[in-house]
């Protein structure tokens, strides 16, 4: 489907095509019926083309072939831009100057999704999308690097944007006017995801985010650098003092241990999936009670739950499963050092658990013995099928007979599924 004049010029350029499957064109124009540029889709179209050029470039056989690859590029996307009139979705993955091409304005104001990754891109870029692109309503920041004029200009010029997703590079400085705009865009916001580091944003636009309800922050890159500095004692403070009413999902990795259990107290009881884990130095059993408890009083319609605990809270576990009578699946991450045996657990999961819950995951250093699994399992004889996944972090417990059970279980139909096999 190459133009005339896209041919002559890779011709030109000693870029020589595979003969096509088909002598004419095609009868009708495929390329407009497309809604979305996948990430990649352009590259893997190129490897198709020249993959011998391809591989030789990959050995560093010969230098040309960088040109080569940019030209072609060039024209694939000069292509689809030209063709593609009703696309929603888009990976700006590319230093190509794509709005300097034929018909990019068509393809470009349609876009509802877009994908933007700033290794690839410059302020002159974002400033042209702000310019052509205004009803985006989900927008993604790869490796975001800072206060970016275009950047700003851009989330400025957004009409309908719902969800936001910004993952940060890190190393840079705290950005005081991309948190401005985010509150400029609070309105209709619902879905914030923050990764993976949350200190190179202040977090004063979390008191205008009104109508959120999925809320992921992510700290696992920036915690060494940010956790004893002011950004994160400012991060400290708001989130113990926000409040977000409409909140439905929320995943918390690798903060201290902030109050972000009053996250939970004041989500008006709609939260329906949870999901908090912390590092190793920073698990404390008083902390985990109170977000236990938390969970206990204000989530009654949670159907998804994944935190860690501690072999103190097997109290306020059973207080959980008593008042969750929505939940499905449960992941409890446990640190043992003294290798204590939890068959507790299981006890109170056979007599408090929802009828709804099916699907159990043990992470860390949780260890049964046999006979508690085997009775465990009997009891759940008449219930509906479960998945049963455990993590070991200390193998040296694990027995042929521990193996056997299991298989034992699933092949009678009352495990539907496990990741553990001897």
């Amino acid at each position: 489907m190459l133009p005339t004049s896209s041919i002559k010029f890779l011709v030109e350029n000693n870029i020589v095509l595979p003969s096509p499957i088909i002598s004419r064109r095609p009868l009708f124009n495929y390329l407009s019926f497309l809604s979305q540029i996948l990430p990649g889709f352009i590259d893997g179209i190129i490897n198709l083309l020249i993959k011998d050029e391809i591989s030789d470039l990959m050995n560093f056989q010969n230098i040309q072939n960088s040109y080569k690859l940019i030209l072609l590029e060039q024209e694939i996307y000069k292509l689809f831009i030209n063709n593609c009139k009703n696309i929603i979705s888009f990976h700006w993955q590319t230093v190509l100057p794509l709005f300097q091409f034929p018909g990019s304005f068509t393809y470009f104001s349609k876009l509802y999704s877009l994908i933007i990754d700033f290794q690839c891109i410059n302020s002159l870029t974002l400033n042209n999308m702000a310019q052509t692109c205004q009803n985006i309503g989900d927008l993604k920041l790869l490796y975001c690097n800072g206060n970016n004029p275009g950047l700003i200009m851009l989330v400025d010029a957004q009409k309908n944007l719902k969800s936001l997703l910004i993952y940060f590079k890190g190393g840079q400085k705290q950005c005081t006017q991309l948190s401005e705009v985010i509150e400029r865009k609070a309105g209709k916001l619902t879905k914030l995801i923050i990764k993976p580091s949350i200190a190179p944003i202040s977090p004063k636009f979390l008191l205008s985010l009104k109508y959120l309800k999925h809320l992921e922050l992510n700290n696992d890159h920036g915690y060494e650098y940010y956790n004893e500095g002011k950004e994160m004692q400012e991060w400290r403070k708001y989130l113990s003092i926000v409040s977000f009413p409409e909140l439905q999902y929320l995943k918390i990795s690798y903060l201290p241990n902030y109050d972000d259990y009053k996250l939970i107290e004041k989500s008006h009881q709609g939260l329906l999936e949870i999901n908090i884990c912390r590092r190793y130095e920073y698990q404390d059993s008083v902390y985990t009670s109170k977000l236990i408890k938390a969970i206990a009083k204000y989530c009654p319609k949670i159907k998804k739950l994944a935190i860690d605990v501690e072999l103190e809270n097997l109290d306020e576990i059973r207080e959980m499963l008593l008042n969750c009578p929505q939940l499905k699946t449960i992941d409890l991450s446990a640190i043992n050092e003294k290798q204590i045996i939890c068959d507790k657990l299981l006890e109170i999961i056979i007599d408090f658990s929802p009828k709804s819950l099916y699907k159990f995951s043990f992470n860390g250093y949780w260890i049964f013995s046999v006979e508690s699994l085997q009775t465990f399992f009997e009891n759940w004889r008449n219930k509906f099928p479960i998945k049963f996944y455990i993590s070991f972090s200390d193998e040296s417990w694990v027995t042929e007979e521990y193996g056997i059970i299991l298989k034992k279980y699933l092949d009678e139909g009352i495990i539907k599924r496990t990741n553990f096999f001897c």
